[in-house]
């Protein structure tokens, strides 16, 4: 038998544990607009001011109000020239001269405002200002929106729409992110087929249900099939699964079968760290290690499979992608009583998180719904009444 934790754990020391075994990946660089929803391997700074040259914001004129010191409106002004944007060949303004501007355009040097059209009238050559505004009236500076050098993202952090924007501002056209980690797996159970059930047998959803988690988590998912419950069987689509940072299984824990995936894992020289936490579901839960292959087997249940995955699994996948931790922890007003069938220990059920005349809530979710949270609920209490408090991870 594998050395290892024969103590059920908790399900934080689980974690600690799951991740620590977790390496970050080598990175890859990759053009930006192939980069959403990666994870950077290193902070991301400006690579340039944005903007990187005093920009107009309004259509209007770029004067020197400082050289008129002790002038009062209506002045009339010179038009010397005109700036849109994107154009380059940008002549210094003098004192007492005016150059009409376009929103976006490049702010001479010597101009310390721009006037908007809406105050001015222009004829001839010439155009009379009403209102001349303050110092730096419609000029966005050098560096406004991020200064050079400036944090972007961190390291491990999911890259949004957002970021895209900033890194294509500020300079970058490819960046270095993780390697989505390689996720495989294999759904037990000699009832399982793939399609056209006869009675007695079921199709698995476990199938489309972990293809789905993995994708989410920022993985690369790859099935193994379907499985007997036979350890020979399983053993064998597992040695031939190749190289991968995680493999899954599903189904092979329940009882008359307890230890199934186990001496499974333990014939193909996995070492098994823990063969049981103090939760539920999950209770007959494995994880070990094969080198750099990180194994966990889950019951078959899929809402067992979903929870389990959420709180055991992703944060795996989350920490060989640069990102450590699990999942955030808050307290939510439960919007409807739960019963939990047994106590003992901690309870997990997949919630629906909202917010209600400012409050943040959780319920239960429905069969047809997707969780959004974990909801925790101590080992002590088989019942919590709505409007109580609870623990939820936020997924």
């Amino acid at each position: 038998m594998s050395p290892g934790v024969t103590e059920p754990l908790s399900l934080a020391a689980a974690r600690k544990l799951i991740t620590g075994h977790a390496c970050p990946l080598p990175g890859e660089t990759l053009p930006l607009q192939d980069c959403l929803h990666r994870r950077p391997a290193r902070n991301l700074l400006s690579a340039i001011p944005v903007p990187h040259f005093c920009q107009s914001t309004m259509d209007g004129y770029a004067i020197n109000g400082g050289s008129m010191a002790g002038s009062k409106p209506p002045l009339e002004l010179p038009v010397v020239g005109e700036i849109a944007a994107g154009c380059t060949e940008i002549v210094a303004l003098a004192g007492g001269e005016a150059v009409r501007i376009m929103t976006g355009g490049s702010v001479p040097a010597g101009a310390d405002r721009v006037i908007p059209f809406e105050w001015c009238r222009e004829a001839d050559g010439l155009v009379i200002i009403f209102r001349l505004g303050s110092k730096g009236s419609h000029i966005r500076q050098v560096g406004t929106d991020l200064r050079k050098g400036q944090l972007i993202i961190r390291q491990g952090e999911v890259i949004f729409p957002c970021h895209l924007h900033l890194l294509a501002t500020s300079g970058m056209a490819r960046i270095r992110v993780f390697a989505r980690p390689s996720v495989l797996f294999v759904c037990t159970g000699s009832e399982l087929v793939e399609k056209s059930p006869l009675p007695g047998q079921i199709i698995s959803g476990n199938r489309a249900l972990l293809h789905g988690l993995i994708t989410e988590a920022g993985g690369n998912p790859g099935y193994l099939g379907a499985a007997l419950d036979d350890t020979d069987q399983i053993a064998m689509k597992l040695q031939e699964a190749g190289q991968a940072s995680i493999i899954i299984t599903t189904g092979g824990m329940g009882p008359g079968k307890y230890d199934l995936m186990g001496e499974v894992l333990e014939k193909i020289g996995v070492q098994i760290l823990y063969r049981s936490l103090q939760v539920r579901p999950g209770r007959a839960t494995i994880f070990g290690v094969r080198e750099q292959t990180m194994f966990f087997s889950l019951p078959g249940p899929p809402p067992a499979v979903q929870i389990l995955f959420n709180e055991l699994v992703r944060p795996a996948i989350f920490a060989l992608q640069g990102k450590r931790g699990g999942p955030a922890k808050v307290r939510a007003i439960l919007d409807q009583d739960i019963v939990s069938r047994k106590k003992g220990v901690l309870n997990l059920k997949n919630g629906i998180t909202s917010v209600r005349s400012g409050l943040f809530c959780v319920r239960p979710a429905g069969l047809t719904e997707p969780s959004t949270a974990t909801i925790l609920i101590p080992g002590n209490r088989r019942l919590i009444r709505a409007g109580e408090k609870v623990t939820v991870h936020l997924h």
